[in-house]
């Protein structure tokens, strides 16, 4: 097999930097280059991560401050690797995972990019509603259209280097438009569902708030998923049409109450696994509105800044809609 580099990007993860890497070393297959960059910690994250490339010359460790684009093409440019696998500090790898998410170079050589898949790992009923809303689960994902997130994703160092790396002008959610830019460069992309990470929803509002309008933002600012949002928008729109209509026409108000009763059941039905019956009626449905708002206002926050370089739309959903 090719030889492969696991890049991580780091800030402030004193408490999670060496679990990750005991994960990592204790794999099916062990990486023969890891390269952690540090975006300027402060809790002595960086200490940590020289003792460590100190005691086992399978690591390295570069500092790199400024955002994470930055940081992923510093990791990248540190490294000899032909395959390139990412991950990200705070998640759970699988012991197969690198195995898994690398096998497809070798299988069929002409792949460029393999998208592995996350699980969110919820301790509370907040976090287990947030993890379903905030993830999509196996059966929603169309593999053609799945755009892979950096928790899970490895790719060619030629196809990294054919878009020139991340977009160092994105601080926020930058693997969509790297993702966007490898597809248009014409790059293969394989899904690989078993190469699984498992990542921790956040745990309260106003995070769950903060973290999604920032992903909006970042897609808003690089002009991407716009039929996404455009679809989002018109559901809103609809129904705040139909609730001024039923003012004039009572059956607004019902074709209102049946869209909210349909939209509760069908939000519902994706934790319904997972989730307590409380958690399936009320928090996933509420969760999902204040997803929306957070994405919606984002995105026009994002829009509202000069644009940056724009890339194809192919219309891929975060989650179903």
């Amino acid at each position: 097999m090719e030889p492969v580099v696991l890049i991580v990007t780091v800030r402030n993860e004193a408490g999670t930097i060496g679990p990750l890497l005991d994960s990592i070393l204790a794999g099916s297959r062990v990486p023969d280059e890891i390269v952690i960059a540090d975006g300027g910690s402060t809790d002595g994250t960086w200490d940590l991560l020289r003792a460590r490339a100190a005691s086992d010359p399978r690591i390295g460790a570069v500092q790199a401050p400024g955002n994470r684009s930055m940081g992923r093409n510093a990791a990248v440019r540190a490294s000899r690797s032909p395959i390139v696998a990412c991950t990200d500090a705070g998640v759970e790898v699988e012991r197969e995972w690198l195995e898994r998410i690398t096998r497809p170079f070798t299988d069929e050589p002409e792949i460029g990019v393999v998208a592995g898949f996350y699980l969110p790992v919820g301790n509370t009923p907040f976090e287990r509603a947030a993890g379903v809303v905030s993830a999509p689960s196996l059966r929603e994902v169309d593999p053609a259209r799945f755009l892979p997130s950096t928790r899970s994703v490895a790719f060619r160092r030629t196809a990294w280097e054919r878009v020139r790396g991340f977009d160092e002008s994105l601080a926020h959610n930058e693997d969509t438009p790297f993702a966007l830019a490898l597809k248009r460069s014409g790059a293969r992309f394989f899904f690989e569902a078993t190469a699984l990470v498992r990542w921790h929803p956040r745990g309260n509002l106003s995070s769950f708030f903060r973290q999604h309008r920032r992903f909006g933002f970042g897609d808003g600012e690089s002009r991407v998923q716009g039929s996404f949002y455009a679809r989002l928008a018109a559901k809103y729109v609809i129904g705040a049409v139909l609730f001024v209509g039923g003012f004039f026409y009572r059956a607004c108000w019902l074709l209102l109450l049946a869209g909210i009763a349909l939209f509760a059941a069908a939000q519902g039905r994706r934790g319904s696994a997972r989730l307590g019956i409380v958690e399936r009626v009320i928090l996933v449905p509420f969760l999902k509105i204040v997803y929306d708002v957070a994405f919606l206002s984002g995105y026009l926050k994002g829009r509202a800044t000069p644009p940056v370089r724009p890339l194809p739309d192919p219309g891929s959903p975060r989650v179903s809609d």
